[in-house]
Formats: structure tokens, sequence, C-alpha cells
């Protein structure tokens, strides 16, 4: 059975460094690199900043952390209307993403109550061996 570590943090920035520090914990228990650690905490930084800014009245994050043999699995999800009016990334978030991590998708999605939700989820990887 995967281990999945679930956590629900109000959308604003001064949260998002809840969602790094599980992150780094679950990756220095993979025995990431300092350098892959350090990058992980960045995707989820420009995942969080890319869905509150994407997202009409949004107020929860839930990111979910799948930890895998070879990394971690998030996807992460804000409640709220999808705002037309932003790009879902931006060129410069493309980028950063891109050269953090692999299998990068974007949604939209029902929400766990039935509300419309907007998604990200990508895998990192510890990087070479």
């Amino acid at each position: 059975m995967p281990e999945i570590v679930t956590a629900r943090i109000p959308a604003d920035t001064p949260h998002v460094s809840l969602l790094r520090a599980i992150a780094t914990a679950l990756a220095a228990r993979l025995d990431f690199p300092v350098d892959r650690i350090i990058e992980l905490q960045i995707a989820v930084d420009e995942v969080c900043s890319r869905l509150m800014a994407v997202s009409r009245d949004g107020t929860c994050i839930q990111v979910d952390f799948e930890v895998l043999d070879r990394g971690l699995k998030l996807s992460a999800q804000v409640d709220g209307e999808r705002r037309e009016d932003r790009e879902f990334l931006t060129e410069w978030s493309r980028v950063i993403l891109e050269a953090i991590a692999e299998d990068i998708s974007l949604a939209e999605a029902d929400g766990d109550g039935g509300e419309r939700a907007v998604a990200i989820s990508l895998s990192v990887g510890k990087g070479p061996s």
C-alpha cells in the first residue's frame, strides 16, 4: 500500500512554509541530496503560488505527498474555480518546474465537497545515483 501524507493549509503565502517542511522531512527520510531537497522546496513554492494565482476565491490548498521508491509525487489542489484571466503556468513557472520535476499535469476537477478545484501534480526524483 502506498504511503501518502496529506496536508491541508489555508490558501495564503505564510502557510506554504508548512508544506515545504513536510516535503523536506519526507525527502530527507528518502535520502535526497541536499540540492534536490532545495529544488523540491522551490517546486512546492511554485506549485502553491500558481494554484493561489489561478484560483478564484480559493480558501484551502491540499497536498498529497506520495512516497515512492525513486522519490516523491505531489498532488496539489486549491478549492475555487479557475480564473480564466491568468495562465495556469507562466512561462517562467513552466521552466522552473520542468527543470525540477517530471510528469507535470494540470487539471480542473471536482473538489472533495463537489465544488470546482484547480490541481497540479508532479514527481520529483532523488536525482542521479
